[in-house]
């Protein structure tokens, strides 16, 4: 047991030594002792002990129970009175005080002793419980988000700084004011949405980001909402706590990095073309060849699901897989005869030559990957690296059928078109050996279905 320090208000000289001595066998402090109520105000400010033990009847003036509410009014001190008075109309007094005991002359020294114990651990955690409402209240009105909280009905019985703000009514009007009649919330259509009802009506809570706040004169501004229920251990609803956010700086921020991405695609796009021109003004024999592949390959995507980044990445890499041919003597290009196997080694460095391109090109996409990767066979027979199975890109076996198809039905310098029938026979006949089986089919289907055409 802690040594507790007490002031003892009697004006019964006797009496007021009885109680000091006996506190102190009880192993209390006695720092002062006063018989009138001025005396027992301005010795608890002076001293400031732990507790008062405060008689009722006292003399001069003020009496016990106007000195106790003078030093609740003025320090945080736990009071008890230890009187022989207990009649109605004093309890009726003493209660206004809040004391934090109440002892009835005579009284045994266990009674004391119980009493200024419980006495200051209820002080305690009084204080305690005070100090972390404080807290709670500092950090509340620190944030930026409106927070509020309502009984079951609706009405607000509390509201932090930031819902002062926004709604320019202070939080003590806040508080009783109903809900419905200080916030109203609609949906992008103007339909009037009650997110406490929602949170109320049984589904624990509610959250949304794209309500709008009516602040009057017809003006709205965008709200991020949300709203949880606060539930007994019972599971009974005491009420809903509520918080909001101006987010008209989220919003336009937001359709500034839609503006700056458009701008961005439209850069790609133009350096794309730009690229896709150069390398096509090199071999004019297969001018429009990367554009088909491209058509072809983000076809066949698409019937295997692919959607978003991975389209646009095929797409991309549909129109410069043949970049690197910009490196291959134009002669080699337009030979009207079959490749010798140096003109052919030549031929096939056009794959690392567009990876060195495309490299450095800051792409959202692993373009250059998959360009370096065109030519690779499942089986391992490809080029440039011998890569096969898993180790080739999902792009890159796309764009490496759509390649082979659109090669074989098309006219090159050393041979007329083989025509569509030869080149579908081709990845028929390597499925699941040079060619992914997946994609072979799905090119088959788009072919046999009709749903895709070389334009």
């Amino acid at each position: 047991m802690s040594c507790k320090r007490i002031l003892v208000v009697e004006d019964e000289t006797i009496v007021a030594m009885d109680i000091s001595h006996r506190l102190s066998k009880l192993g209390y402090e006695i720092v002062g002792q006063a018989k009138t109520g001025e005396d027992a105000v301005r010795l608890a400010a002076e001293l400031l002990p732990d507790l008062v033990l405060m008689d009722i009847l006292l003399a001069g003036k003020m009496d016990g129970v106007q000195a106790a509410a003078e030093i609740q009014a003025k320090m945080d001190l736990p009071v008890i009175y230890l009187t022989a008075y207990a009649d109605e109309a004093t309890l009726q007094r003493v209660k206004v005080t809040q004391p934090f005991g109440y002892i009835i002359k005579p009284f045994q020294d266990r009674e004391l002793h119980t009493t200024i114990e419980m006495a200051s651990y209820r002080h305690c955690m009084e204080r305690l419980r005070r100090e972390d409402r404080m807290w709670m209240q500092t950090t509340l009105d620190s944030v930026g988000e409106a927070i509020i909280s309502t009984d079951p009905s609706g009405i607000v019985t509390y509201a932090n700084a930031a819902t002062a703000s926004m709604t320019s009514i202070s939080q003590q009007e806040l508080k009783g004011m109903h809900l419905e009649n200080l916030l109203s919330f609609c949906d992008g259509q103007g339909e009037k949405v009650d997110p406490v009802a929602l949170a109320l009506s049984g589904n624990s809570s509610a959250r949304s980001d794209d309500l709008f706040l009516d602040v009057g004169n017809g003006s709205r501004i965008p709200v991020e909402v949300s709203c949880r229920t606060v539930q007994e251990e019972g599971g009974g609803i005491m009420g809903a706590a509520l918080a909001f956010r101006d987010i008209s700086g989220r919003k336009e921020t937001v359709r500034e990095l839609k503006h700056i991405v458009s701008k961005l695609r439209q850069t790609v796009e133009a350096t794309v073309q730009a690229l896709v021109v150069t390398s096509e003004k090199r071999d004019p024999y297969t001018a429009g060849h990367q554009q088909r592949v491209a058509q072809l390959a983000v076809a066949i995507a698409r019937h295997l699901g692919l959607e978003g980044d991975q389209l646009d990445a095929i797409r991309v890499t549909g129109l410069l897989h043949d970049l690197g041919k910009i490196y291959i003597p134009a002669e080699i290009l337009s030979k009207p005869a079959r490749l010798t196997e140096m003109e052919m080694g030549l031929m096939r460095t056009h794959s690392q030559v567009a990876y060195d391109i495309l490299s450095g090109v800051p792409f959202p996409w692993p373009v250059a990957d998959i360009v370096l990767q065109h030519h690779e066979r499942l089986d391992g027979t490809g080029y440039p690296r011998g890569l096969s199975g898993a180790q080739i890109l999902p792009e890159a076996r796309i764009i490496c059928v759509a390649d082979v198809v659109e090669a074989m039905s098309s006219h090159r310098p050393y041979r007329p078109a083989l025509g569509l029938e030869r080149a579908l026979e081709e990845i028929r006949a390597g499925r699941n050996l040079r060619y992914d089986p997946q994609v072979v089919d799905a090119c088959l289907s788009l072919f046999a279905e009709g749903e895709f055409v070389f334009v």
